[in-house]
């Protein structure tokens, strides 16, 4: 019985350490890993950005990011737009108002140091 309980309490303290929400976007050998600790909502969403190219951390870049629902009939296109603060090691912080349910197109948008521009591209669905 103890064992049971040590057992699950080390599972539960497992999952707490996890991201709520994640997603992977890739292109010209750039990964983005976008996380949010809490699930997405409608409103203000905190995200983290992890980002790398052929596995090394990519530091000092310059990260903004632009999430945007187009224009559909009787709705106007919405976007949110920000700058990611970088964390070290490849992680910036921004965060990003979704103003309704749905699927939002999320761009992140990254200057390197040495000047080169990458654009990456995902969604996000509430």
């Amino acid at each position: 019985m103890k064992f049971k309980f040590i057992l699950i309490s080390m599972l539960f303290a497992s999952l707490s350490f996890g991201a709520a929400w994640e997603q992977s976007t890739s292109s010209q050998n750039v990964k983005a890993v976008v996380s949010s600790d809490k699930p997405l909502i409608v409103g203000n969403n905190a995200l983290m950005i992890t980002l790398n190219q052929q596995n090394m951390p990519i530091d000092n870049a310059g990260v903004e990011v632009k999430a945007f629902m187009p224009a559909m009939p009787g709705m106007p296109a919405m976007e949110s737009k920000g700058k990611a603060v970088a964390q070290g090691h490849g992680i910036y912080k921004t965060s990003v108002n979704l103003d309704m349910g749905g699927t939002w197109q999320f761009q992140i948008f990254v200057t390197t140091k040495e000047g080169k521009k990458y654009r990456l591209k995902t969604s996000l669905s509430l």
